[in-house]
């Protein structure tokens, strides 16, 4: 059983919680189903790592925003085949899993996350302080890209996060 630290509600049934899972510190952001006495989580969401909160922490309020603004289409990877996504003319911010097929070049969307209505959005940035306060281990948390594997081309291109679908072809060099 996951410990939950702390529970936003987005509304309309959806929530971000830190929960504790399997011993690592978790970021859900997920649909409750509360058509029961007891809510319970749906498919429907994503978990994030520390790694990838941190990410998406590090993008949300300026590059999200300035894309909100300026209605253009932007992708920014958390690593681990979840992205964020703004799409033009569409004012939800998107953070799904990715998936690529076996013989296809590009990795395609699964069910796997949520879609930010703009009120859900607006209350995560209120928000995202709460959230960070209860997560002590942030502070020491090193984006995949500035540790010191990753200084070269070929030590991203090995590494599990930021190259998913592909690292283990680069295992040899």
């Amino acid at each position: 059983m996951s410990a939950t630290r702390v529970s936003v509600n987005l509304q309309n049934n959806r929530f971000i919680k830190v929960v504790e899972w399997k011993g690592e510190p978790r970021v859900d952001l997920r649909e409750w189903d509360t058509s029961d006495k007891e809510a319970k989580a749906t498919k429907k969401g994503v978990s994030l790592s520390l790694t990838q909160f941190k990410e998406l922490t590090d993008i949300l309020e300026e590059d999200i925003d300035q894309s909100l603004q300026k209605n253009e289409a932007s992708t920014w990877h958390l690593g681990a085949n979840v992205y964020v996504t703004v799409r033009k003319d569409n004012p939800c911010v998107d953070i799904r899993l990715y998936w690529r097929p076996p013989y296809q070049k590009e990795a395609v969307l699964t069910r796997r996350g949520l879609c930010l209505r703009p009120v859900e959005y607006d209350i995560l940035i209120e928000h995202i302080v709460e959230i960070t306060t209860h997560l002590p281990e942030l502070t020491s948390v090193v984006p995949c890209y500035m540790r010191d594997d990753h200084l070269n081309q070929v030590g991203m291109l090995r590494c599990k996060s930021c190259n998913p679908n592909d690292y283990q072809n680069w295992q040899d060099y």
